[in-house]
């Protein structure tokens, strides 16, 4: 009985193991189902783990066929078993289950074939194309042509199609599904010639288009490979039409009467590849679009021909991370052209080691990058293993002869912080190429976190490279540069930089070192031309670059450098030095900013052999003010505006054009030259140069001294100031030519044209008056002017005062008798008494403060006319009355007989404590206080 009840348990389960069987096996069977819509339906003929689709309604050489459902399992294929001179294979599914495709898609010949399923279309990982033509999934409504009909999805009872044309677009309606590719199949096959092909995720032949349309498109962790051709991703709304163009890659299509768009992701390692001799076409065009997680759009040209472009349009932004990033490249060897990027978005950001880049490493040029966001570009940070910045850029690899792109940014707000950059460069003997930006306001910010890198925009030679640097030119409202960030061109070897240009409608502001604990002299924010030491060698000695160093002009209303930043031309090569010109209104310099042209030794030299600085040249249309120090890691920084020399070079010129030039608390405008090369001269042009505890140096060690001109009506120093051109060890001392009305140096301030192991200078003043200095054979803790040599008095320069007053007379006494005004003036009573009158005509008057002169210029009083009669009269009457009233008035006893204005003669301090000028003398003492009484002859009856 047992075994029975066994035998029939048994029986049970291998029959319901049979249904079970059964009815798995209806799925596979059931995936791909005709609708029976058409005039000629399809007919799926399973043939192992192949369904052949046969039948369809062809009309000329386009074949149509229609689906209930159309899915493909893992390890099956659907094979268009169409015929060969068929162009165009159009199959729509009009049931409601999304298509998911995890086996192969086959067709016969060169057809394109077109799957369209409003639901949706998903590929599995395991998914492939094995088509000889191009090849559409979408998730459009219908296919529409140029003769105006639609083969629709939602309306298969549509009339019979009877002769087709090339499809003109794709129509969508309500809510279209995703199109989502997980594929990264890698399949290795043979051509005619027995050569291996390997065909990775989604491929289909070069020269031909790929194109997921839908609503949201997703790319996860799927592959895209098209050599040479064509990919097109497009999310939009609904209620939307996007055309489609035949070209010689396939298909393209235009999104001009699309309004509303949808979401594009790539994600895990996605990518999407049309590299081939030439490179091929991606277009992607979304409301977002999204990369992330080192997922990769790539163009690359691998021999002769012209590169593809990448062209990204996302209506609202584009956010690019992880590693992930757009390239155009032209690979080694290749001779042809790179392609062009270009991004057309509301917002561009790049985090975390996310690049665009353009990049040649052959002989071919690379192609440009071009971005337009119309709010904002923000590039942040760095990879997560430190190797890459985010960031954009156009460069010439090492070894690589091409030249590089451009890149040109347009954009409201650029922001590039925490290590980020944007770079053209040549690491190569192609040339670099220009930068432009273009952005209503550019923020600068900050290094890596252990600010070994810092943010910046930069045009440059790299190490190794011996091309010429590119341009940079910047156009904005405002630009500020911070936290050691930094903005530069730079040229090695034989390369020339290029020319730096600021135009910056309001202001720039450069501020800070790198957030680190000891920040170094490289960790500054500033802006830099230079010519750098084209390498180290094995022993870390410097081996110097013959190239020139860019050129440098900055345009604004406001330029700041403050707290350690610093603007600097540098020359550490033989070649020719860079020039700096600041067109400006105001420009201020304070706690330990910088501004400066140098020929610089750097570290570990071999030699101090060193070619020229430039020059410095500021016009400032309102004022210059340099104030203050600031500490740099160890050492103590001031402010101050220079030209130097450390080596064989000579030191540039440094000009000052402005109305009021201040330099204060130890702030400093210098040319100098500390080895055996001239010091530059130092001319300032200017209304007031005022140094208050400031210096303007010319000094030299060695070589041949500098000189300073100072074209000033009113100069002053106070606070130990000094003007120097002082020599050390031998060199000979400078000098110093100053022209003024005034100069005025107090408080131990000095001039001096002094040496100390060679000839003294000479001191040149011309000036209508000298006050608080004098000339002096040695310094003293007075106010000197100086031209001594420490080898004696016969080595010492000359000083020569061109002057109306002698300092050395000092201030003019005053006479032992004071005048009585009144012997001067008739002593007549009846002439002195009641409306009596003294009269000045004309517009003189009085300076604004005692320690002033009177000058034209605060002396012009403009002439009135007197009132008329009647009103004059109404005036004193109304005067009068008003003077009667009051109470208050200390000298009741005096009689009011007159209107006039008349000039104070004493003080009293009436009740409140309140000192008070009054016309009268209190005292009743003083001769020329007292105020006679008028005889009563003088009366008039």
């Amino acid at each position: 009985m047992l075994k029975s009840l066994i035998r029939v348990f048994y029986l049970e389960l291998f029959k319901a193991s049979l249904l079970t069987v059964s009815l798995s096996s209806i799925p596979v069977s059931a995936q791909i189902i005709p609708d029976n819509t058409l005039p000629q339906n399809s007919v799926v003929t399973p043939q192992g783990n192949i369904r052949q689709i046969d039948g369809g309604t062809r009309a000329g050489n386009t074949l149509f066929h229609s689906f209930e459902r159309f899915s493909v399992p893992t390890g099956e294929t659907a094979f268009f078993n169409n015929a060969v001179d068929i162009q165009n294979i159009f199959s729509r599914v009009t049931g409601s289950s999304i298509s998911e495709i995890n086996g192969v898609l086959k067709a016969n010949g060169v057809a394109n074939l077109f799957l369209i399923n409003p639901n949706g279309i998903i590929f599995g990982e395991n998914a492939s194309l094995d088509i000889g033509g191009s090849f559409f999934a979408t998730s459009a409504n219908s296919i529409v042509f140029a003769n105006g009909t639609e083969f629709r999805a939602t309306n298969p009872n549509s009339p019979p199609l009877l002769i087709i044309n090339i499809p003109v677009g794709l129509g969508f309606r309500e809510n279209p599904g995703s199109i989502v590719n997980r594929s990264r199949t890698t399949t290795i096959t043979s051509d005619d010639m027995g050569q291996q092909i390997t065909t990775t995720g989604l491929q289909i032949p070069s020269e031909q288009t790929l194109a997921f349309v839908g609503g949201e498109v997703r790319l996860e962790g799927g592959i895209l490979t098209v050599p040479e051709g064509r990919v097109e991703l497009g999310s939009v709304a609904g209620n939307s039409f996007i055309g489609i163009r035949s070209e010689s890659e396939g298909f393209a299509l235009n999104y001009n009467n699309v309004q509303n768009f949808q979401d594009i992701g790539l994600s895990t390692l996605a990518e999407i590849n049309t590299s081939g001799e030439q490179g091929g076409e991606i277009q992607i065009q979304g409301r977002q679009v999204n990369l992330t997680g080192d997922s990769r759009i790539v163009s690359s040209t691998l021999g002769e021909g012209i590169g593809g472009d990448i062209f990204i349009v996302a209506s609202d932004s584009i956010t690019i991370e992880q590693q992930s990033g757009l390239f155009a490249e032209v690979r080694p060897n290749a001779t042809g052209q790179g392609g062009t990027i270009t991004v057309e978005t509301g917002r561009l950001t790049l985090t975390n080691g996310a690049q665009i880049s353009v990049t040649t490493l052959g002989f071919g040029q690379a192609g440009n990058l071009a971005i337009a966001a119309t709010e904002s570009i923000g590039l942040i940070g760095e990879a997560s293993d430190r190797e890459n910045p985010s960031g954009l850029f156009a460069r010439v690899e090492a070894g690589a002869t091409g030249n590089g792109g451009n890149i040109i940014l347009e954009t409201n707000r650029l922001t590039i912080r925490n290590g980020a950059q944007v770079s053209t460069d040549t690491f190569g003997f192609g040339r670099a190429g220009d930068l432009f930006v273009n952005a209503s306001g550019i923020e600068v910010i900050g290094s890596t976190v252990d600010g070994r890198s810092a943010s910046g925009l930069y045009a440059q030679v790299g190490e190794g490279g011996s091309g010429n640097g590119g341009n940079l030119t910047i156009n904005t409202n405002q630009l500020i540069v911070r936290e050691g960030a930094q903005i530069g061109t730079t040229a090695r070897n034989t390369g020339q930089a290029g020319i730096l240009t600021i135009n910056a409608n309001n202001s720039v502001i450069l501020s800070g070192t790198a957030p680190v604990s000891e920040p170094q002299e490289n960790q500054r924010s500033g802006i830099f031309v230079s010519a750098e030491p084209a390498f180290e060698d094995e022993s870390g000695n410097l081996i110097l670059t013959t190239a020139n160093a860019g050129e440098l002009m900055i345009n604004t209303p406001e330029l700041i450098v403050e707290n350690g930043a610093r603007i600097s031309a540098d020359n550490f090569g033989t070649g020719g030095g860079s020039n700096v010109n600041l067109n400006i209104s105001r420009l201020i310099i304070r706690d330990g900013g910088q501004i400066g042209a140098g020929s610089l030794l750097g570290s570990n030299p071999i030699d101090n052999e060193r070619g020229s600085s430039g020059t410095l040249t500021v016009n400032a249309s309102e004022s210059v003010e340099i104030t203050g120090t600031d500490r740099i890691g160890s050492t103590v920084e001031n402010s101050r505006l220079f030209t130097l020399a450390e080596g064989t070079g000579n030191a540039g010129n440094l000009s000052i054009l402005t109305p009021n030039l201040t330099v204060a608390n130890e702030g400093e405008v210098n040319v100098s030259s500390t080895g055996t090369g001239e010091a530059g001269n130092l001319t300032v042009e200017a209304n007031l140069i005022r140094l208050n505890n400031g210096s303007l140096r010319a000094e030299t060690r060695l070589g041949t001294q500098g000189n300073i001109t100072l074209n000033a009506p009113d100069i002053q120093l106070r606070r130990g100031s000094q003007i120097t051109t002082n020599s050390l060890e031998t060199g000979t001392g400078g000098n110093i030519t100053i022209n003024s009305n005034q100069l005025v140096a107090i408080e131990n301030s000095d001039i001096s044209a002094n040496a100390q192991a060679g000839l003294g200078g000479q001191v040149v003043i011309n000036t209508d008056a000298v006050f608080g200095t004098q000339f002096r054979t040695q310094q003293t803790s007075a106010s000197d002017i100086t031209a001594t040599s420490e080898l004696g008095a016969e080595f010492s320069g000359t000083v020569e005062l061109n002057n109306e007053i002698d300092p050395a007379q000092g201030l003019v006494d005053l006479p032992q008798t004071v005048v009585d005004p009144a012997v001067l003036i008739a002593q007549d009573p009846c002439k002195q008494g009641a409306d009596s009158e003294f009269v000045i005509t004309g517009r003189g008057g009085l300076p604004r403060s005692p320690q002033e002169t009177v000058r034209s210029e605060e002396t012009f009083v403009s002439l009135i006319e007197f009132p008329p009669e009647d009103e004059s009269r109404r005036n004193d009457t109304s005067s009068q009355k008003s003077r009667v009233q009051r109470n208050d008035s200390p000298i009741q006893n005096q009689p009011v007989s007159s209107l006039d204005i008349v000039p104070a003669r004493g003080w009293i301090r009436n009740e409140k404590g309140e000192v008070i000028l009054v016309g009268y003398d209190p005292t009743k003492t003083g001769v020329i206080r007292q105020r006679p009484a008028i005889p009563h002859q003088c009366h008039s009856d």
